[in-house]
């Protein structure tokens, strides 16, 4: 009798378990975005994705704390830092970020996290981060509940995937066919220059998971905005252009070879080729009003409504930020350095 009564108790726990798991697995969310959703821009993506405007907020990766996700407002008032994971590609939608961290290094206290390479979301406040996959990845981008990401390992090389912002179901959509940058993203569709099969510039429509080509041509880091495609033109030595969409003239915005550009609004700013000449420059999308920026060679290029950042080449060291319209004045993002001595600082009383 007694055994009866103990198995039949056992049972009743074990359905309650699995009942309250399988609730918990629904409840534990099923992340519906709009379709229009965009994680962030085409050239922010390229330059690491270390800055993502997005609802009157700037998210960013602080270079002087360790790479750690920080936000502010777009003037770079009101930092606080979000958590202590290390943040690249940033992309945001509904309520949550999505981000990519190569493991987190050189942190310590409660507000950092002992994180793995892979990709992770969390809440806009930085809360509740997780991986939701471990994949090493080369860039990405969130289109609508989806994030469609170029994964690398030293077996497979180089496949595109995708990914459920709730973590799902994950698909490998191409293994070697070719590499597909899915940076710019617009309505649904992935513009890309193909690089394997040829350099025009390629389609991905993301509600049916096909290719086709938009034009023919020599395309390099495409950015489309409205009817018009930004690129770097491979068989004009990769200087700066733009064509619209339904084909026509191609229209040759620079006269020096362009390593790095990102178009906000109606400026492009790019980094020169050019040797010992080479600079950070900026231009309006028209072509007109050239301006140096500053001499040397800079990558990373992220823009927001107020300020454009960017970076030395192969150095993390000092973040540098110019208004991104209007005024030419480079500083070294002051206000980001003493929020992150100060939280530093707050760490280090807390460990003794």
């Amino acid at each position: 009798m007694k055994r009866g009564i103990i198995a039949l108790l056992v049972i009743v726990l074990l359905v309650g378990i699995l009942g309250t798991t399988t609730y918990m697995a629904r409840r534990q969310k099923h992340i519906d975005l709009d379709d229009a959703t965009v994680g962030n821009t085409a050239g922010n993506l390229r330059g690491d994705g270390l800055f993502c405007e997005y609802n009157g907020t700037v998210y960013f990766s602080n270079a002087y704390d360790h790479g750690f996700l920080y936000s502010m407002n777009p003037d770079g008032s009101d930092i606080k830092k979000l958590n202590g994971v290390a943040a690249k590609y940033i992309c945001a939608g509904g309520d949550y970020l999505f981000y990519y961290s190569g493991g987190s290094t050189g942190g310590h206290g409660l507000g950092y996290v002992l994180s793995r390479p892979g990709l992770y979301r969390s809440n806009l406040k930085g809360q509740k981060a997780s991986a939701i996959s471990d994949d090493l990845n080369t860039g990405m981008q969130l289109v609508g509940d989806y994030i469609y990401y170029q994964h690398y390992d030293n077996t497979e090389f180089s496949t595109f995937n995708k990914l459920a912002a709730d973590k799902s179901e994950e698909i490998k959509l191409l293994e070697h066919e070719d590499i597909i940058d899915p940076a710019c993203a617009v309505d649904g569709r992935i513009y890309y220059g193909s690089i394997l099969k040829d350099h025009n510039l390629h389609v991905w429509d993301t509600r049916t998971d096909t290719e086709s080509t938009v034009l023919e041509g020599s395309f390099a880091n495409p950015t489309v905005i409205g009817d018009t495609v930004y690129f770097l033109d491979v068989n004009r030595n990769y200087r700066l252009c733009k064509e619209s969409l339904s084909g026509g003239d191609v229209q040759v915005l620079t006269t020096e070879r362009v390593d790095f550009y990102n178009v906000y609004d109606n400026v492009i700013f790019y980094q020169t080729s050019t040797g010992d000449n080479s600079a950070l420059k900026r231009i309006y999308t028209d072509g007109t009003g050239e301006e140096t920026i500053q001499d040397g060679v800079y990558n990373r290029i992220n823009t927001t409504s107020v300020y454009t950042y960017f970076y030395a080449f192969n150095s993390d060291e000092i973040v540098y930020r110019v208004p991104t319209v209007g005024g030419s004045t480079v500083d070294t993002f002051p206000a980001a350095r003493e929020v992150a001595l100060a939280e530093q600082t707050k760490e280090l009383k807390k460990k003794k």
